[in-house]
């Protein structure tokens, strides 16, 4: 009997040391998938994730996120898109959601991309009634796409949306979050009212939540854009005061930032870009006609915003009219890049660092509607397109 379980003994230790050694074994395996995977284009990861669980897994946990062009989108009888990637090999294939987002979203009234945030965007429907709107996340490189709840007015609240935007970063966390900017009325002191209500990804049963206390600011809330996790508004017009909210905050109440310097003259007359791109947060403020002027970035402590490059683009656009669609960093400082449009249809690259150009897309006929230049504060900007590989 004492031998029996001195061998029964033996033999549990045996199993777990071989159960031990078969998971090192698998672990050494997936790290090899993982670096495999890293090498390889968008197009094949989005493929391969269907060969098995485990390579489903591992690819949707790779935090890649690579600027690849711009979605323009203009209104004809409906909503249309086109797409201009950054790089000039034209061999390499458009997003599949171009001029086919309805077939991957299914909504009646037709889809309006409102936010691109880390490779994935904020859609709403395009055509319905303020009442009977449906709002979307989606990826445009997996086709994967999820409905947020609907967004009705209660206990108290208004159903005025004043603004609807998108938070996440997934070097931070894989969840999201979307603010949705109540306006409340008028308060004492004759001063616009505002809410803010949030919803969160990883929350069971996908509710919206109001948060924080109502407050009062100037700043065009269909224009917030996502840097550190927290949604930014600035104050254009240098009246009133820049905001940001951080929905991961337990303070849930909005901060002041510095207002970026604004440049002299009407909306009309002046050209502004704002976004982010690889951790950085930029501003661009140039009158009409006018070639030079400076790229901002935000200090990541919110303490100012610094000129980080000098731009002279006399050589570029000569006395044409241009338009500042968006602003790339790249991994490496020579890699970054802003991109122009220069009279309708015609976009330009121009490399931050050593001022080299390049044109990138020379179209006409329905791009002419996409993006128009001096549009003022209601301007609607291109969106990036950033492979990701992110869930919704």
């Amino acid at each position: 009997m004492i031998l029996s379980n001195t061998f029964s003994k033996t033999t549990d230790v045996e199993a777990t040391k071989a159960s031990s050694y078969v998971d090192d074994d698998l672990l050494q395996i997936d790290d090899l998938f993982r670096e495999i995977f890293l090498r390889l284009p968008f197009r094949s990861l989005v493929r391969m994730k269907s060969v098995c669980k485990n390579w489903n897994s591992i690819i949707s946990d790779l935090n890649i996120n690579s600027a690849a062009g711009l979605f323009f989108q203009y209104s004809d009888v409906n909503t249309c898109y086109a797409y201009v990637p950054f790089s000039l090999d034209k061999s390499k294939d458009a997003p599949p959601f171009v001029n086919q987002i309805n077939k991957y979203i299914k909504d009646s009234s037709g889809i309006r991309i409102l936010q691109s945030c880390n490779g994935l965007m904020l859609c709403r429907s395009d055509r319905a009634s303020k009442n009977h709107r449906k709002y979307y996340i989606c990826n445009p490189t997996t086709k994967e796409y999820s409905t947020l709840p609907r967004l009705v007015g209660r206990g108290g609240f208004s159903r005025t949306i004043r603004g609807l935007n998108l938070a996440f970063d997934p070097s931070k966390s894989p969840y999201y979050k979307v603010v949705c900017v109540r306006e409340l009325g008028l308060c004492r002191a004759k001063e616009h009212q505002y809410q803010f209500e949030v919803y969160s990804s990883d929350t069971d049963g996908g509710i919206w939540r109001k948060c924080g206390e109502p407050f009062t600011a100037q700043v065009n809330f269909k224009h917030g854009v996502c840097w550190n996790g927290a949604i930014h508004w600035i104050s254009i017009t240098g009246a009133g005061k820049s905001i940001y909210f951080n929905p991961f905050d337990e303070l849930m109440m909005p901060k002041v930032m510095p207002t970026p310097p604004v440049s002299d003259g009407h909306f009309s007359t002046r050209n502004y870009y704002f976004g982010e791109s690889h951790g950085h947060l930029h501003y661009i403020d140039v009158c009409r006609m006018v070639t030079g002027f400076k790229l901002y970035e935000m200090k990541k402590d919110y303490s100012e915003w610094f000129s980080k490059y000098r731009v002279d683009l006399s050589y570029v656009v000569g006395y044409d009219l241009f338009s500042i669609c968006t602003v790339v960093r790249g991994k490496k400082e020579k890699d970054s890049f802003l991109v122009l449009q220069v009279n309708p249809g015609k976009l330009i690259r121009y490399n931050l660092v050593c001022g080299t150009f390049e044109t990138i897309c020379e179209a006409s006929g329905s791009m002419v509607q996409v993006h128009h230049p001096f549009t003022g504060p209601e301007a609607e900007f291109p969106l990036q397109y950033i492979e990701s590989l992110n869930r919704v």
